[in-house]
């Protein structure tokens, strides 16, 4: 019986450790947000969408990541993206032409980049988990820059 008290103490005690730990050293607020622009008759999309994104959204680094898929209801130089359709405006700017999937970066609320394609999303991920590593102390090698 005294075994079991002491174990249950020790128990809260490291739950109280643990909470305390979390509340002292919090993560850190995601740096960065990315708008995904897609179509519903894109392969790549689909690929993306089906493949990619659940691997993405199991990966610790994805905590550092605001990700927001905005749905396309129609055309997109019309307004399709409906509330999205200001991100949409700002990544093709005065162009008439988007290439399937887009990702748009922001970084502390400014547009940084866009990407297109599985290659730039890859990228993407690159730099947040570059980004997610240096925050728990776990810094790439001297020399190895982000391409991003």
């Amino acid at each position: 019986m005294k075994n079991i008290i002491i174990l249950a103490g020790l128990s809260a005690l490291a739950w109280v450790l643990v909470s305390a730990q979390q509340l002292l050293f919090p993560s850190p607020p995601a740096e960065y947000e990315v708008v995904y622009l897609g179509s519903p008759n894109c392969g790549v999309c689909e690929h993306w969408k089906s493949n990619l994104l659940p691997a993405w959204k199991r990966d610790p680094a994805s905590e550092h990541l605001y990700l927001e898929i905005a749905k396309l209801k129609g055309n997109p130089f019309r307004g399709g993206y409906g509330e999205h359709d200001p991100v949409f405006r700002e990544a093709i700017g005065s162009r008439r032409i988007i290439h399937y999937p887009s990702f748009v970066l922001y970084s502390r609320g400014k547009l940084k980049r866009v990407y297109t394609g599985v290659k730039g999303w890859k990228r993407i991920e690159k730099r947040v988990r570059e980004e997610a590593d240096r925050w728990r102390g776990r810094a790439p090698k001297a020399g190895v820059q982000s391409a991003v």
